[in-house]
């Protein structure tokens, strides 16, 4: 079976952002690119825009991960998931997040929960959701959850944010990294520094998944994509870090250290208020436990977008989904 990359906002969900919180279907990729400055008007505009597209990735991805056997089996003795959303906006991200360890997860009843964005409506917006019956019959929120909307205005900043945490089992950053390109915040290596700063606050069995759409960001005049900057700052991040080790892409696993190509990796996912959206992501954890869910590197070819291009580190018979973690 391969990986799921379909999912529809439950309908408790959908009725609730559009008809309680106002969400409106209106595509502006230029405005949802950098969103700390956005009032009331345009989080309606993007909670009924890409609130569903961020859900419905994070829902796919993680699901795909609390899907393998290894994964479970080490989560299996947990009642309790401490998880950080950072950069949460609305929170299509957490909230997908929280929907796949609902379904695939039910032993887990209680979450600790961080929620970090700058834009307090946004913030706002996404207390709302999580205070929803639906959700609270769910799942005990212990302590109560913890948003912090803080303007972040330069390094500083970001540093002094991160070293206040401790202690994930699950990182989730959607869509946040172009956003403190464009502001400056990283004077080099943006995905890796922003990685180095949130890595150490995973705990032992902790995933980490760090995200963008395929744009261009505005950051020191370089003319490359997302993804390139993702590959980039991956690598260096291994490279740095001999305890950690990438879960998907799959050729990173064992290929990421060496590897010096400029991937355009990408997944496309599909919904019922978008039609398609592709994410270029990672995922990260602590080698042991990279080593324990990632599948071994079969002699094929790994299929790392929908253009049919292939990691250039390893070839063979067949092709693979470089994404699909419980691909044989």
């Amino acid at each position: 079976m391969s990986m799921n990359t379909t999912k529809n906002l439950p309908e408790w969900l959908h009725s609730f952002i559009y008809e309680k919180l106002g969400g409106y279907y209106q595509p502006d990729r230029i405005a949802a690119r950098d969103n700390l400055n956005s009032g009331e008007k345009e989080n309606q505009r993007y909670l009924g825009t890409y609130f569903p597209r961020s859900y419905t990735e994070s829902y796919c991805i993680f699901s795909n991960l609390f899907e393998n056997a290894e994964y479970q089996n080490m989560m299996k003795d947990r009642d309790t998931l401490r998880l950080l959303s950072f950069g949460c906006g609305t929170g299509g991200d957490l909230l997908g997040l929280m929907g796949a360890i609902a379904e695939k997860m039910p032993w887990i009843r209680i979450l600790d929960i961080v929620a970090y964005d700058g834009n307090f409506n946004a913030v706002d917006m996404l207390k709302k959701i999580v205070e929803h019956p639906v959700v609270q019959q769910r799942f005990e929120m212990v302590p109560s959850p913890d948003y912090s909307p803080i303007p972040m205005k330069d390094r500083k900043d970001f540093d002094l944010f991160c070293s206040c945490l401790k202690g994930f089992d699950v990182i989730v950053s959607m869509k946040m990294v172009n956003e403190l390109c464009t502001r400056g915040i990283f004077s080099e290596n943006p995905i890796g520094q922003f990685m180095e700063g949130l890595y150490p606050h995973l705990d032992g069995k902790g995933v980490m998944l760090v995200s963008d759409v395929p744009i261009k960001p505005n950051w020191k005049g370089r003319n490359d994509y997302m993804p390139v900057f993702l590959s980039e700052g991956l690598r260096k991040f291994l490279v740095a870090h001999e305890d950690a080790s990438a879960i998907v892409p799959i050729p990173c696993h064992t290929k990421g250290v060496d590897c010096k190509n400029r991937c355009y990796s990408v997944k496309t996912f599909y919904g019922n208020v978008f039609t398609s959206e592709s994410l270029s992501y990672c995922m990260v954890a602590h080698k042991e436990v990279a080593d324990a869910v990632c599948p071994a590197l079969k002699d094929s070819y790994y299929r790392v977008n929908d253009n049919n291009e292939y990691c250039a580190m390893i070839g063979g018979k067949g092709v693979k989904d470089a994404f699909d973690i419980n691909s044989k």
